[in-house]
């Protein structure tokens, strides 16, 4: 209103149009417009210039005013608008007509489209977010990936990019991970509060599938892994709503930043290990919390130092080791097989039968029945192995099983002497006998399968060999095809003598 004050003093004043245009930087059609406004007022224009800056706004605009009818009109249909169009293949132009048949008298099709815009901005404000020392981190991975060059493959190997972010002092974490898998988001993760030396009391992450199960508004659900992460260091967890960016923009702008300070930088280096990559993100990330911030002499580290880093709460003793969850049935034998690495571990004789839960990490197997732990093995990684504790095989409790070393001699005495002979030396090769039952069990299936004959001329190769396990005598009759058998011993054979002794 003050540059329209002026224009009706000047005018007022017998300045000409042109030295008005001249003098005040206007252009003739702005001009022309103003005058039509004052001369369609209804006052003459010593009276315009007499009234102050609201009183002169409502006289030139009143008439403009008549029409705030059909933008009210308008406004109540912008939220059918906003639903309407994210259908397929409705667009602004198709609801435009849709309006102009039901207010014939409305606005044209570009007043639409900028009313409209004008809605939408106020639909998505922004709110200024306030972090206490201490009580966030924001962690997320980046869209676009690096990569190092593989020397054995040949192939160039894409990598993900891990960042976190401090609430409050904004000190940056980075680095290189091979995925977004549960095992190296958690250890990304780890690492990161080893960085900041302490943990906060929350932690904001996307809806990423190592961390949340199903993302949900209201009640998201965290993975088992990423539970158990949190608990270790004493921190909640609060995922992010999905496809809400506004919920975490200290971990998307982080990003974007990095994207400058990180990978524009490494753009044209060539890599060849994960390692050599996170080397050289640790320096530049250096450098970047040490930079100060734009518009504040001070940078991310120093913010960090003075104000934010005593209210981190201390890391545990122990480093995090991530747990896996598995169920099994514990088997005759008093064992549970853990199929990750097809290792048996002996479970309390009395559970045999029983469906258990096991909980292991890269160092430990615990065993769980009914939320109480029934055994608890060092993991043992070597496969088709027997890891057993004494206490859970009773001699006494044996009949419990329906087996037995001696049943299983006997079977073998009843085919062939070899047999008897073999199948007692596979139970004493095993520490515990109950270890051998399974490979016995096996054995008797083969016999039924293909036949005694060529079970007896493995059993004696398998006594010549001395080789005593189930893989052997199975790679030996399935590769036999009819052959004869190897002929009988010519040593006699004392019946009431076991083992190697009985053909002396």
């Amino acid at each position: 209103m003050s540059i329209v004050k002026q224009i009706l003093l000047q005018l007022h004043h017998g300045q000409s149009k042109k030295s008005i245009v001249r003098d005040m930087g206007l252009s003739k059609n702005t001009l022309r417009r103003y005058i039509l406004l004052a001369q369609g007022s209804g006052y003459p224009l010593e009276q315009l210039i007499m009234f102050d800056d609201p009183q002169l706004e409502q006289v030139l605009y009143q008439k403009a005013t008549v029409s705030k009818g059909h933008l009210y009109d308008l406004e109540e249909l912008f939220p059918w608008i906003k639903e309407e169009l994210r259908r397929t293949g409705v667009n602004r132009l198709i609801l435009w007509g849709e309006y102009r048949k039901r207010y014939p008298a409305g606005y044209s099709y570009s007043q639409f489209c900028w009313h409209y815009g004008q809605w939408l901005k106020t639909q998505n404000a922004s709110m200024i977010m306030e972090h206490d020392p201490g009580d966030k981190i924001f962690v997320d991975f980046a869209g676009k990936k690096l990569k190092y060059h593989d020397h054995e493959t040949n192939k160039d190997i894409e990598v993900e990019f891990f960042a976190g972010i401090l609430g409050h002092s904004q000190l940056s974490f980075a680095c290189a991970v091979e995925s977004q898998g549960s095992e190296d988001f958690l250890a990304a993760c780890r690492k990161m509060l080893e960085y900041y030396g302490g943990s906060t009391r929350a932690i904001v992450s996307d809806n990423l599938k190592s961390g949340v199960i199903r993302a949900s508004r209201y009640e998201p659900e965290i993975t088992q892994s990423f539970n158990d992460f949190c608990n270790h260091y004493q921190m909640s967890v609060i995922p992010t709503r999905v496809a809400k960016p506004k919920d975490k923009p200290l971990i998307e702008g982080l990003i974007r930043i990095l994207y400058s300070r990180i990978y524009a930088p490494l753009r044209n280096r060539t890599f060849h290990s994960l390692n050599e990559i996170n080397l050289a993100i640790t320096d530049l990330l250096e450098q970047h919390n040490n930079t100060m911030f734009s518009r504040r002499n001070e940078s991310r580290r120093q913010v960090f130092e003075d104000s934010e880093k005593q209210y981190l709460k201390p890391l545990p003793a122990d480093p995090f080791e991530l747990k896996y969850y598995r169920t099994a049935t514990v088997q005759k034998n008093s064992h549970i097989l853990l199929g990750q690495d097809k290792h048996y571990y002996s479970v309390p004789m009395r559970y045999i039968g029983k469906q258990v839960s096991v909980i292991y990490t890269a160092n430990d197997v615990n065993i769980f029945f009914e939320n109480q732990r029934i055994a608890y093995h060092k993991r043992n990684r070597h496969m088709h192995k027997y890891t057993t504790v004494a206490d859970h095989l009773p001699s006494n409790h044996r009949y419990m099983l329906g087996l037995s070393p001696d049943g299983f001699i006997q079977w073998g005495q009843a085919i062939a002497q070899d047999v008897a002979l073999y199948m007692e030396n596979l139970i004493k090769s095993k520490n515990h006998p109950e270890q051998a039952y399974k490979s016995c069990q096996g054995i008797q299936s083969l016999a039924r399968k293909l036949g005694k004959e060529k079970l007896i001329s493995a059993c004696r190769t398998g006594l010549e060999l001395k080789v005593y396990n189930y893989m052997f005598i199975r790679n030996i009759m399935e590769s036999r095809q009819d052959v004869p058998l190897a002929p009988v011993p010519t040593l006699p054979f004392h019946e009431n003598i076991r083992g190697p002794e009985a053909y002396q």
